[in-house]
């Protein structure tokens, strides 16, 4: 049994079908070649190359695509580590405990340049990016008083390990 097949539209058209007009490109198609069609696995394409079916397996997601679906995430994190960064600076200020408002005034400057610091920009893979993210968010907990550490941990932003672990993609 066949199954007509058109490039134009990436439709399939029975034959128990009728069509007031089918599309100029439309070939005849092999029944088990549209079933295996059919069955591909999610993100696989499929085309036809003289008559015989070809299936090709997905391309892997562009690094751009990838970081910035991460770097989605690590401002997620951030956001939430600088509020808490905020609230536990008011209450260092309060308490007029000037060093460690001073502590949490930089980290939080540089929590807001995460993003765009030169060892994020400068990587050009996954692993890399996550590293590097990784590296800041120490270097910048490392500033910090234990006290306004805890930050981090009250965002669910365990330093710093937790958010790589967190973005598989």
């Amino acid at each position: 049994m066949n199954i007509r097949y058109s490039k134009s539209t990436g439709n399939f058209y029975p034959y128990t079908e009728d069509y007031a007009t089918l599309p100029d490109d439309i070939i005849d198609v092999d029944y088990a070649d549209f079933e295996r069609a059919m069955a591909r696995q999610p993100g696989q394409t499929f085309s036809f190359k003289r008559g015989k079916l070809v299936i090709s397996d997905a391309q892997p997601a562009a690094f751009a695509t990838l970081a910035e679906h991460y770097m989605d995430k690590v401002r997620l994190a951030r956001d939430a580590v600088l509020n808490r960064l905020a609230g536990i600076g008011f209450a260092a200020l309060a308490s007029a405990d000037m060093p460690t408002v001073q502590a949490i005034s930089t980290a939080r400057a540089d929590l807001l340049d995460i993003t765009t610091c030169a060892a994020v920009r400068a990587a050009d893979d996954m692993p890399a990016l996550q590293a590097a993210v990784e590296r800041e968010y120490s270097r910048i907990a490392d500033t910090l008083p234990d006290e306004a550490r805890r930050a981090f941990a009250e965002a669910g932003t365990a330093l710093p390990a937790a958010l790589s672990a967190n973005v598989s993609q």
